[in-house]
């Protein structure tokens, strides 16, 4: 799931919606490595999240394995609301 943050020119602060060869388009500023810094930012974070929510898949999964239906699906929920907590900043 990416995440596609948006980025800054470092330059003037505009949005680069588009870089036409690697520029700012509103000051014409040098940006094509600050958009692949913040691009590999992005990466490793949609990585952690993926491992931190897999890793509470399966934590759930053993813990919830005994439990009825509703029982399962309450402790996947609050399983899904403490990841999007922890992770907040990263979604909004």
């Amino acid at each position: 799931m990416p995440l596609r943050s948006k980025v800054a020119c470092p330059g003037c602060g505009a949005p680069l919606i588009r870089k036409p060869a690697g520029r700012c388009p509103a000051c014409g500023a040098e940006v094509a490595r600050h958009v692949e810094v913040a691009r590999a930012r992005e990466e490793h974070v949609e990585r952690i999240v993926a491992v931190i929510g897999t890793a509470l898949v399966v934590l759930v999964f053993a813990f919830t394995a005994g439990l009825g239906l509703v029982e399962g699906v309450a402790a996947y929920a609050a399983a899904g609301a403490a990841m999007f907590w922890l992770a907040r900043k990263t979604f909004g």
